[in-house]
């Protein structure tokens, strides 16, 4: 037992070691959805695990409109394809999406149905798009984005987002 519980530890310490030079980012950004029809503002992290891979989540919430709210959970996967001379680094993104919607008409309905008319759901996808890192300083990055929704809601995204890197 103390031979397992000594490489379990071991085992923690050389992971924990070999990931010491990971680079968290976090920041907003504005988004457009195609189907959505509507502008979104998203709250973004980025976790570099090597200068090839890294996870970024996002969460984006679209404004209301015709009734109806939107926000979606991203979790994606950034893998580095090249870096453009005098610009910035080339990625790919693809990754799990969690679609959110609200239906609340609000009491325009209440005669007719008894109570206030809302209708809620959601819809899991897979994203598959490209982005670019832009660095402006050494600690900030201005990273444009264009990736599409395959799934239970099908929609294109274009945005830019402003992460900080700590």
């Amino acid at each position: 037992m103390k031979n397992l519980l000594r490489s379990v530890v071991i085992a923690v310490i050389v992971f924990a070691a070999s990931h010491a030079n990971a680079q968290i980012s976090a920041g907003a950004g504005v988004v457009f959805g195609s189907d959505i029809n509507n502008i979104g503002f998203s709250i973004n992290g980025k976790y570099a695990f090597n200068e090839t891979w890294a996870a970024a989540p996002s969460f984006t919430f679209f404004l209301k409109k015709d009734n109806v709210s939107w926000s979606v959970l991203d979790l994606d996967a950034n893998y580095q394809i090249t870096t453009i001379d005098n610009v910035g680094g080339l990625y790919a993104i693809g990754g799990l999406n969690m679609t959110f919607w609200k239906v609340d008409f609000g009491k325009a309905f209440e005669d007719f149905f008894g109570s206030d008319a809302t209708s809620t759901g959601s819809d899991v996808g897979v994203n598959l798009g490209i982005g670019l890192d832009v660095p402006l300083t050494e600690q900030l990055v201005l990273a444009p984005e264009a990736k599409y929704t395959f799934g239970g809601a099908n929609f294109f995204r274009i945005g830019v987002k402003l992460l900080y890197a700590f």
